[in-house]
């Protein structure tokens, strides 16, 4: 089934009735003309109220929450940051690594106004669950490359999050960035997805670090004393593009020290309040909120 619901301010969902599945309804939607989408301001004014988003699966009820949303049948994701590729170099490593699965790449409207923003979704053979999302995520992203900044829609943010619609404003519009659409590739077949949790089984003289809350540490991440001195860095550097996928690398982070959670919203607003490009209130509210639901479930 797939649900439509027009601006962020609004949260009415409407049902679209279609004797098509919803990966045929997709990619026959046209992409919206913005062209007088042309500031940061305007942009944000869009998605706030004119701009087009859905979720594809099964929903119980009218209200549209991790709880009512029962399964999808799509995945969606975005690419923030592509380190300098363009829109076209960008699209091209995505169907070189997605070559066999079907998918849609398409432009959407970024807080940023301006850079690389591009959305990618995947239709599944099967509709999955919240933790088939994470497997599947995991997966996606690790085809990418790896300097790429990547938030997956229905991976990292909330389970019954919104993905927006195809929009080309102007500059967009400008440098022609259309939807690419490979429909003849099968979709993506759950059972191929390696597990991505197996033990790793470490020998005595490769003996396994710990977190601060008693966890293992894989021996290639991190260590949580780097993790604490980048995210408190972190926290007096805001960035002033890419915003989003910042704070939510640094709430992950925090929970990741046990930071109790009315501090980490403190610390987030202090430091967006000293970014040059802020993230409006709300914004900000839903991200940290976000990251929080789903370090919860796992």
């Amino acid at each position: 089934m797939i649900y439509l619901q027009k601006g962020l301010r609004n949260n009415k969902l409407a049902e679209i009735n279609t004797d098509s599945s919803d990966w045929q309804w997709l990619i026959k939607q046209m992409a919206i003309k913005a062209p007088l989408v042309n500031s940061i301001e305007k942009a944000n004014r869009y998605k706030q109220n004119q701009a087009e988003f859905i979720i594809t699966g099964k929903l119980e009820g009218q209200q549209r929450n991790d709880t009512s949303l029962k399964n999808r049948s799509i995945i969606f994701f975005d690419i923030d940051n592509t380190n300098g590729d363009d829109y076209k170099v960008s699209v091209h490593h995505i169907e070189s690594v997605l070559k066999d699965i079907a998918y849609l790449i398409y432009p959407t409207i970024s807080n940023g106004y301006k850079g690389t923003r591009l959305r990618v979704a995947i239709p599944t053979d099967q509709s999955f669950n919240a933790d088939q999302r994470d497997k599947m995520g995991s997966y996606l992203v690790d085809l990418l490359p790896k300097n790429w900044q990547t938030d997956l829609t229905s991976y990292r943010s909330n389970w019954s999050q919104l993905a927006g619609m195809s929009v080309l404003n102007a500059y967009s519009l400008e440098r022609n960035d259309q939807p690419i659409i490979n429909d003849i590739a099968e979709f993506l077949i759950l059972k191929k997805i390696p597990v991505q949790d197996n033990v790793i089984i470490m020998s005595p003289l490769n003996k396994q670090a710990t977190s601060p809350i008693g966890q293992p540490v894989r021996p290639d991440r991190q260590s949580w004393q780097d993790i604490t001195n980048n995210a408190l860095t972190s926290l007096a550097n805001p960035p002033e593009t890419n915003r989003h996928t910042y704070y939510s690398s640094l709430v992950g982070s925090l929970l990741f020290m046990k930071t109790d959670p009315s501090v980490i919203k403190t610390l987030l607003f202090w430091s967006n309040s000293h970014s040059n490009n802020p993230l409006p209130y709300n914004e900000l509210q839903r991200t940290i909120h976000s990251v929080s639901r789903t370090a919860e479930r796992k």
